[in-house]
């Protein structure tokens, strides 16, 4: 998705020339180009993200569309004061677009993992939140949502899954009806591991790349769904609390819908452990076969 990205701020830097990049010292060799055609739209702020947080701001305030691109852990938990006071109460168009989030920095340990980003970002208002699991997924999403007027929060994953899919901002995509028994929602890369279960065919599932906000008719489409399932399970690659499945449950809750819901993500403890993302995903029971046995005995409690 990395590329995906340099790709698209070219394509909207060619459209809207109040775009403006700034990057936390990363992604060099990757946006080279947009650099020389835009030399006076980049700027490389360094390792100092509150900072580039808070620039980003006073160039909102100036009628400028600026971009923040940087390391999750640091754009997001480092300058979380920034996004919440500097944005998100100022209520300003700022694009926040991270790498490196959940494991994809895995082999240097505990300071670059960040899986609660989506869990950090979701209780503030005025910023809405995207789990892309394909560059071409995040491409739309950008384009549908640019110059909202509303701050935006991209995670973006080494991993993709190979389904094509027509999301759009806002919206869920239903990408199949199943028997009544199982509902998975899912959002981001790990759908290639929903896809894989043996029972696929058999389950509905909902895709939701975009986690706030999700609008109106989408909501009532899920809480249906959650209503007419003997189980639904919620998948996502961030922190089981507060994030993806909390948004699913609180549709229930504002819909009045009595489910039983469970939730596939990653637990309340320090990942102390090294090696590969997909090691960890292993680790984690973020693998097909382990959503499978979740499932399996999800039903057997019915």
């Amino acid at each position: 998705m990395r590329k995906a990205f340099a790709e698209s701020m070219i394509e909207l830097a060619e459209k809207d020339d109040k775009l403006v990049l700034l990057i936390g010292d990363i992604s060099h060799y990757l946006l080279k180009d947009f650099e020389d055609r835009f030399p006076d739209r980049f700027f490389n702020a360094g390792i100092c993200e509150q900072s580039i947080v808070g620039v980003a701001a006073g160039l909102a305030m100036e009628g400028y569309r600026p971009v923040v691109h940087t390391i999750a852990p640091f754009c997001v938990e480092r300058a979380y004061e920034q996004i919440k006071v500097d944005l998100c109460y100022q209520e300003l168009d700022v694009t926040i677009i991270s790498v490196g989030s959940s494991f994809d920095y895995a082999h240097l340990g505990c300071t670059h993992h960040c899986y609660e980003d989506i869990s950090i970002l979701r209780p503030l208002p005025n910023i809405d939140l995207f789990v892309p699991g394909t560059s071409s997924e995040y491409k739309k999403l950008i384009n549908d949502s640019w110059n909202n007027g509303r701050s935006k929060y991209f995670k973006l994953t080494k991993t993709e899954h190979n389904n094509i899919i027509d999301v759009s901002a806002y919206r869920n995509n239903i990408l199949n009806v199943g028997n009544g028994d199982v509902a998975v929602f899912v959002n981001g890369h790990l759908l290639g591991e929903v896809t894989k279960l043996k029972d696929y065919k058999k389950h509905t599932v909902v895709y939701c790349p975009t986690v706030e906000p999700i609008e109106e008719a989408s909501q009532k489409q899920i809480a249906s769904i959650l209503r007419n399932s003997k189980v639904s399970i919620v998948v996502e690659e961030n922190s089981s609390a507060g994030a993806f499945a909390d948004k699913i449950f609180d549709i229930a809750s504002h819909n009045n819908v009595r489910a039983l819901i469970k939730k596939i993500g990653i637990p309340r403890k320090f990942c102390t452990n090294y090696g590969t993302a997909d090691e960890h995903r292993q680790h984690l029971g973020l693998t097909s076969q382990q959503i499978e046995n979740t499932i399996k005995e999800a039903l057997r409690n019915v």
